[in-house]
């Protein structure tokens, strides 16, 4: 049935079926007022009423498609011009169609199904939101919106003429939420800036108490520099002293030859002077 709210309510006016189960083409069209559709066991009545439930998002699987047909499409169309809690649903997705609204929903012999609201697509989740705004299915095992605390409050609050009081409290708490949002992020940002100013505030003390002048940092790469090479300072020095200690053969002269230039092949300004 359609969904009412006080004396305003949607309407459904159109249902189209295509190659779902037994059904091959279906066009129903409704008017204002009630709608009976009867027959006997096995007319069909269930597979309109399961369409219907297909295109507000029931879930699907191709074996509900005709056979011989590789997809099945619904298609369920809806006046909501006293349904403004929907065309509210509809203007925040840019969506309305001068308060129509069509829902269509293509189910594919590989088990895939695709839900569209006025010819753009959409999550059957985003079509459930939506669906529960128009209509009630009352039939066994279906769900319904009567089972639903958000209905009972929304029922109370229609009966006592509280709906306008409760959308500005809605929206009241919603300002309320993001100001704390942004109070919670503020309070974060203050705590990370004093803790970056007692960094800083260290590392000048620090830097303060090395007391540093100029030139000393390239006096320090070059300090670091010596050090990383000192095993073969060592090493060197260590064959310069085996060759002026005259441990082999060879001639002196060869050896201070052999020693000068080992001497002039080392990068250490403090042995320069040798």
């Amino acid at each position: 049935v359609p969904r009412h709210t006080g004396l305003i309510n949607s309407m459904l006016t159109h249902l189209s079926i295509t190659n779902l189960t037994l059904v091959n083409h279906l066009e129903l069209e409704f008017q204002a007022g009630m709608s009976a559709i009867t027959g006997e066991t096995g007319a069909g009545k269930s597979i309109l009423l399961g369409a219907l439930g297909l295109a507000l998002g029931d879930r699907a699987d191709s074996s509900l498609i005709a056979a011989g047909a590789d997809r099945a499409e619904l298609c369920a169309s809806f006046d909501l011009s006293g349904l403004p809690e929907a065309i509210a649903w509809l203007n925040t997705k840019a969506l309305n169609n001068d308060n129509h609204c069509i829902l269509r929903r293509v189910i594919t012999s590989d088990g895939r199904s695709r839900a569209f609201v006025n010819g753009s697509a959409m999550t059957l989740t985003e079509l459930k939101d939506l669906s529960e705004m128009l209509l009630d299915i009352h039939s066994q095992h279906e769900h319904q919106s009567l089972l639903k605390k958000e209905t009972h409050r929304r029922l109370l609050d229609e009966f006592g003429g509280l709906t306008g009081t409760v959308n500005d409290l809605e929206e009241r708490y919603v300002t309320m939420t993001q100001l704390a949002q942004e109070l919670e992020t503020m309070c974060s940002d203050a705590e990370e800036a004093t803790a970056r100013v007692q960094l800083m505030s260290y590392q000048a003390d620090e830097l303060n108490t090395l007391a540093l002048v100029d030139g000393e940092l390239q006096n320090l790469e070059s300090e670091q520099k010596r050090l990383d090479a000192a095993d073969e300072t060592r090493q060197t020095l260590v064959e310069i002293i085996r060759l002026c200690a005259n441990e082999n053969d060879t001639s002196a002269s060869s050896q201070t030859s052999r020693a000068l230039s080992l001497i002039d092949g080392m990068d250490d300004e403090r042995l320069m002077s040798i």
